[in-house]
């Protein structure tokens, strides 16, 4: 769900595991510190691996990924047809109040976890999570009221805001595999899990929700049970692991207490310093899934009023099958900074024709189906490159890459959460004023906006805040 499930990763060369000869390696969890920037930390995890052979980190990233792929399978099952529902039966506000309630419950999970990490992070808190996630959705097949529906979704995105930072906090515990692979196979399970839910939605019958959200229960329960599984190998394997490294490092501290100085010299010094991205940088963030959201309302919306023809699901699983097949092989060209921000603005670019095709071509079955291309190759450029930026800022000022990922992630939410609701209400607008063209107008005019400034704007601040040169 959320900001989780929807949110494209790519395998990238250059990515989370990159840059090798930064001053400072930091392990990317709450539990390690930067302290020698000489040593890798992950040759040492890696070391580990093969000593402790009863652990096998590969295994267990993939029974959490299967478990993402299921639980993703049962989002794209339901959310286009308790989308479409309930804008035929009530309005296009309360559909999109679905959306934003989802968004709105991962925001306040994600902030909860932040505070309480320790404890949210626990294996069965992320098991307990998952599974009131599952919960919260089955029981909306039974609502009535659009209220209900837009509350319960509320609960189910809390429980999706608290478990998957969770997931991703087990993965980066897995520190013998590389970073870029374990969040490119993620994307991948997530994608795979989606294009089989679309297209059971297309057979499912509509008519039974308590059908489909049974299904949706189920597959989170299996994704709870395998999360446990590698959770619990994982958890036990981290123990040994910190308790070795204590060791290594006490004896470090013994035969180079000169050197060490040294690095915590340079970490004072760096902490002292402003690591902060620009605001703009997060805020145009959260405008493009504010605008990329817009079609999971327009077309559940649009698909059956203006082109009954094709079933609501079919944009969707295309644009996840455009991703699967194309994500990876576009994200390899983009190496240096400059090709990550000229993605940036591609991505706002393919924003802006997906949007203009609708304007011109309301009502035609073939525009729907070439602007979900459209809006997937939009994603498949911008996302990738935006995780791409913000790790090396993170690697470039030695900042707490967890913390920069969260706050990426916390406006994502953001977007989503405003776009879904700004979707229905432009929806009714339309509807309001007999202009099925003026929705996709408005965001049209709005996307070209971001494109200007993802061409300079953005990518000066960026430069500046991490003291860069304005060529990379």
């Amino acid at each position: 769900m959320k900001s989780g499930i929807f949110k494209p990763v790519a395998a990238y060369n250059n990515g989370f595991g990159g840059h090798q000869n930064n001053r400072c390696h930091a392990f990317r969890t709450s539990a390690d510190i930067c302290l020698n920037p000489v040593k890798k930390p992950f040759i040492k995890a890696a070391a580990f691996s093969m000593h402790n052979k009863k652990f096998n980190s590969l295994s267990n990233s993939y029974l959490i990924y299967i478990g993402v792929a299921i639980a993703s399978g049962g989002v794209a099952l339901y959310t286009p047809l308790i989308v479409s529902e309930t804008g035929k039966n009530f309005s296009g506000f309360w559909a999109a109040s679905i959306l934003f309630g989802l968004n709105l419950g991962r925001v306040i999970g994600s902030f909860a976890g932040s505070r309480f990490s320790r404890a949210v992070n626990h294996p069965l808190m992320v098991c307990g999570n998952i599974f009131l996630e599952g919960i919260a959705l089955y029981c909306m097949a039974f609502l009535q009221q659009a209220w209900a529906l837009a509350l319960f979704a509320v609960l189910a995105g809390f429980g999706s805001g608290l478990s998957f930072p969770g997931l991703k906090n087990y993965l980066l515990k897995l520190r013998d595999l590389d970073q870029s692979a374990l969040f490119s196979r993620l994307a991948f399970a997530i994608r795979m899990g989606l294009v089989s839910g679309y297209l059971m939605a297309s057979w499912v019958p509509h008519e039974s929700l308590r059908l489909v959200f049974l299904i949706v229960l189920v597959t989170f329960i299996a994704y709870g049970i395998f999360m446990l599984i590698a959770m619990r190998a994982i958890s036990e394997h981290e123990k040994q692991y910190l308790a070795l490294h204590t060791t290594l490092a006490q004896q470090e501290k013994q035969t180079s207490t000169r050197q060490t100085n040294s690095a915590s010299q340079d970490i004072a010094e760096t902490g002292q310093r402003t690591t902060e991205l620009p605001i703009l940088f997060y805020l145009s963030n959260a405008m493009f899934w504010c605008f990329a959201i817009q079609p999971m309302i327009g077309f559940s919306l649009h698909i059956p009023k203006f082109t009954p023809d094709i079933p609501v699901s079919t944009p969707f699983w295309i644009s996840a099958l455009v991703i699967i097949f194309f994500q990876i092989p576009i994200s390899k060209r983009a190496i240096r900074i400059r090709d990550h921000f000229r993605f940036l603005q591609i991505g706002y670019g393919c924003l802006f024709l997906s949007f203009l095709l609708m304007l011109v071509f309301t009502h035609s079955a073939t525009a729907v189906i070439v602007s979900a291309v459209l809006l997937s190759f939009g994603q498949v450029f911008y996302g990738p490159s935006l995780d791409v930026l913000t790790a090396r800022f993170a690697d470039k000022t030695c900042a707490d890459t967890g913390k920069l990922m969260s706050k990426q992630m916390l406006y994502q939410s953001m977007g989503n959460m405003v776009g879904s609701l700004a979707g229905g209400i432009l929806f009714d607008l339309s509807q309001h004023f007999d202009s099925p063209r003026l929705n996709w107008l408005l965001l049209a005019l709005a996307s070209v906006v971001m494109v200007i400034l993802s061409k300079n704007k953005i990518p000066q601040l960026y430069r500046q805040a991490g003291n860069m040169p304005s060529a990379h």
